[in-house]
């Protein structure tokens, strides 16, 4: 398994402000999925949770639809509702 070695912290905010996780962003374009094991610091509690395949992830603070859970080359990760995250430090 390959390790990430070269990446970015970013925080990853909803729209209506909540600040919902700290997340180790490897190299490459925008931020479309987060993997739950590259997560540093989930504040909301929501994406670091191991939920069935097919799930929706809500916003703890406006119950907007934030993520998805996807099963992608065997992982499971959250696939990112781009309209529902905010801006991205």
């Amino acid at each position: 398994m390959k390790k990430l070695t070269d990446y970015k912290i970013l925080t990853i905010h909803c729209k209506c402000g909540e600040k919902l996780a700290r997340y180790k962003k490897g190299p490459g374009r925008r931020l479309l999925k987060v993997h739950r094991d590259r997560i540093t610091k989930d504040f909301s509690g929501v994406l670091s949770n191991y939920f069935p395949e097919n799930t929706d992830i809500h916003c703890p603070n406006c119950k907007e639809r934030i993520a998805t859970v996807k099963s992608i080359n065997g992982k499971y990760v959250n696939k990112l509702n781009q309209g529902q995250i905010g801006l991205i430090k």
